[in-house]
């Protein structure tokens, strides 16, 4: 099992840099991964275009490239877990995580026994060393993140860091302000979020795990980054092509204009 370069760009003490995936077109996910991430995640949960099979042809696209793919699944069930690691998911993103309990669920479904209770079967994660060797190295490679986005999880977030088999705690920063009543616009220069932000740092640092936030672009993702966030998503496939379109739109409108050609 070739090593998950997230893991070991943190054991160095260095932040990951995420993009994001919700068309689940893996042609996109391929194009993504050549743009220079240290991981691309598939949206399972929120990603309109991921289905079961979209999925897992989305983490075979991003596996042709150095690229660690993870998988933020619907909801924090085992079933779900193994189905996108045992198809070549180097971690799981887990939502809607309120306590220590349910973070252990998660962390633990991540796991081969002893640590954990992840079932052991078919595995195309395998394919290229064989399964005795997937299986010693997935308990160590493997990346496991609890989301902390509702007021509840923050006033338990030092015991949910505490969690078996989990390796961070991810900030999800548009359930998190709708639960304190903080704007959904600006919650990056809030300080309520901020307030909480560090709450989580502190505790995931005092329990030896990782803080991870899941960003807004690059300029609020770098200083999250600054604060002590180890992990960020800068960009989303949706989002990109979105505003290329609209520029390049834009741009053909002023060009009309500015040959005095009338457009609507």
């Amino acid at each position: 099992m070739k090593k998950n370069k997230v893991k070991e760009l943190w054991r160095q003490g260095k932040p990951a840099v995420m993009g994001w995936c919700s068309s689940g077109n893996p042609y996109i996910a391929e194009v993504m991964a050549h743009a220079g991430y240290d991981a691309l995640t598939i949206d399972w949960q929120h990603g309109v275009g991921v289905s079961q099979s979209s999925v897992v042809s989305c983490i075979q696209a991003i596996g042709n490239t150095d690229v660690v793919p993870l998988v933020r699944v619907p909801k924090n069930e085992p079933d779900y877990i193994s189905y996108v690691l045992d198809a070549g998911a180097y971690g799981v993103i887990v939502p809607m995580v309120n306590s220590n309990e349910e973070a252990a669920m998660a962390g633990l479904a991540c796991r081969y026994a002893p640590q954990g209770n992840r079932s052991i079967g078919g595995s195309r994660a395998a394919l290229a060393t064989g399964m005795d060797d997937y299986v010693m190295h997935a308990n160590d490679e493997i990346i496991c993140l609890v989301m902390i986005e509702t007021t509840k999880a923050l006033e338990n977030v030092e015991e949910i860091a505490k969690a078996p088999g989990i390796d961070g705690l991810y900030i999800g920063p548009s359930d998190l302000s709708l639960d304190m009543g903080v704007s959904l616009s600006g919650w990056a220069d809030d300080e309520r979020h901020l307030a909480a932000s560090q709450r989580v740092i502190e505790a995931a640092r005092s329990a030896g795990v990782v803080p991870c936030h899941h960003g807004a672009g690059p300029a609020v993702s770098a200083k999250l980054m600054k604060m002590g966030f180890m992990l960020c998503q800068i960009a989303s496939d949706v989002r990109t092509i979105s505003a290329g379109t609209a520029s390049g739109f834009q741009a053909f409108k002023e060009a009309m204009k500015e040959n005095g050609v009338s457009f609507r």
